[in-house]
């Protein structure tokens, strides 16, 4: 090939001296084909010349090859296939022709394309999928009739923005890996790489120089699950916006109106439901339905470990002179223990297991969480349905009221449910809801006036007269008829004096 001045110098030739290709071959010293091929060459456009294929005995195996790579990625790195290994599958599975030393250069060039084919992604700040992001959310629920807080953490997967949820009472160690545990349950597999808050469960603390030291049961739950895991720079949450988002989401658009249940299971179950539902929700971007993203996410996990991690820890007590051990706080009587006795407390995120100094159970406990209720101002929430009455039946309201006063206001409509919304509202001012539902117990279509006599006479009762047992009066006087005349007398001799 001539250098690109020769060819120019051709090209100058032929176009603008008019020289044969003749002359241009002698006067340059040059093959006569080569002069002609630039002389008269009109496409100047650079050539796109295919790859040179370095291993063509491999084209039929190619894919074979890169589909066990790409799933040695969920596995543990003791089961991931060696160049050997793919060599003999090669030929007992596909007969293969080739040589061990052209598996194993080709696999040796495949692992490292892989490899920057993940990479290439986090230059360009996007999510490869197969990684995901985790935060704890608060939110108010109804649980037994009473208004309480829970704490549900949040495992977001921004390539597909699919999320899992777990419901726990607190965001202590035992139910944030817990809760870890069951999300990757959830998932049916395990993230490569996980984006935390610098939370308390797994941080320890942190140094000068920003490295954290880890807590002890977060490293090794870790270790079982073989994460990846990176913790946010201190006051930049948004870090890891997706799951932040996706908490807010979770709120706005599950938890309203707020959820009602019997127990933590009940609501757990509630929220699982919902999380199937939004999988048939378009991608905001990508336009494409989560639950097929999600389809082509979900191969890119790690396995589950065959073991799944218990999640608990141990901390020793001795019993006291009276054969009680302190639980958290609070002293509990276990049977059967004596005074000074060593015992285990093997502590999970939802019970308490007390065993001796063989670690043999004595007592499984419920670990007791205490709940502060939260107030609910009903007047206040009441107060707007007077005004439309109508709207009360498609209230949360009805949810924060007993049955009998439920029915009360739902059994009648318009004008009528406007004056026992306003009753109701008064009297809560004075009463308590549970007086009122007591007052209406059998009486849902009394008139207001006899409601309100009966709720005064729930709070006042009658007293009755009880005869007074009377042992010290001599039984002479007892039957003694009084004569008032006589009193009378005295009285006027009073005035005539």
């Amino acid at each position: 090939m001539l250098a690109m001045a020769q060819q120019q110098y051709i090209k100058f030739l032929r176009d603008v001296k008019d020289t044969s290709v003749s002359q241009i071959a002698e006067q340059l010293g040059v093959n006569w084909r080569t002069a002609k091929k630039y002389a008269d060459k009109d496409n100047w456009n650079q050539e796109k010349k295919l790859p040179q294929r370095k291993f063509p005995i491999m084209d039929p195996y190619r894919n074979i090859i890169d589909t066990w790579l790409l799933e040695d990625k969920a596995r543990p790195k003791k089961q991931r296939h060696t160049a050997k290994r793919i060599y003999d599958r090669l030929v007992e599975e596909h007969s293969f022709s080739g040589s061990d030393r052209t598996v194993r250069y080709y696999v040796a060039k495949r692992k490292s394309e892989l490899q920057l084919e993940e990479a290439e992604p986090y230059i360009r700040l996007e999510h490869p999928g197969g990684e995901a992001q985790v935060d704890f959310g608060t939110f108010q629920a109804m649980l037994d009739g009473q208004l309480v807080e829970r704490k549900m953490l949040v495992l977001s997967y921004p390539f597909s923005n699919t999320a899992f949820i777990f419901v726990t009472p607190r965001e202590n160690t035992e139910c944030f890996l817990e809760g870890l545990k069951r999300l990757f349950e959830m998932s049916g597999g395990v993230p490569k790489r996980i984006w935390f808050d610098n939370l308390s469960a797994a941080v320890a603390s942190i140094q000068t120089k920003g490295e954290r030291v880890l807590t002890k049961a977060f490293e090794n739950f870790a270790l079982h699950y073989r994460f990846e895991y990176t913790f946010c720079n201190p006051g930049k949450g948004n870090e890891k916006g997706n799951v932040e988002n996706k908490v807010g989401y979770i709120r706005r658009n599950w938890l309203v109106p707020l959820p009602t249940a019997m127990n933590l299971e009940e609501l757990q179950e509630q929220i699982n439901d919902k999380a199937k539902q939004d999988l048939k929700r378009m991608h905001y971007s990508k336009g494409v339905a989560l639950k097929e993203l999600w389809g082509l996410e979900k191969h890119k996990l790690l396995d589950l470990p065959s073991t799944p991690y218990d999640v608990f820890r141990l901390e020793m007590v001795k019993a006291n002179a009276y054969g009680e051990i302190r639980v958290e706080g609070n002293l509990l009587k276990v049977p059967s223990i004596h005074s000074g006795e060593q015992l285990w407390l093997q502590i999970w995120w939802n019970q308490i297991v007390v065993l001796d100094a063989n670690y043999d159970s004595v007592i499984t406990l419920p670990r007791a969480y205490i709940d502060a209720t939260i107030s609910i101002d009903l007047p206040a929430l009441i107060e707007p349905f007077i005004r439309k009455p109508k709207a009360l039946a498609y209230s949360s309201v009805l949810s924060h009221l007993p049955a009998k006063t439920k029915l009360f206001l739902l059994s009648v409509e318009r004008r009528d449910r406007r004056e026992r919304l306003e009753w109701l509202h008064r009297n809560l001012k004075t009463y308590d809801i549970s007086r009122i539902e007591e007052c209406l117990t059998h009486s849902e279509h009394d008139h207001l006036d006899l409601l309100d006599h009966r709720l005064y006479s729930l709070l006042h009762p009658k007293r009755e007269n009880i005869p007074v047992n009377d042992n010290r009066t001599p039984a002479v006087y007892k039957d003694y008829p009084l004569q008032l005349t006589k009193y009378d007398r005295l009285q006027k001799l009073e005035v005539i004096r």
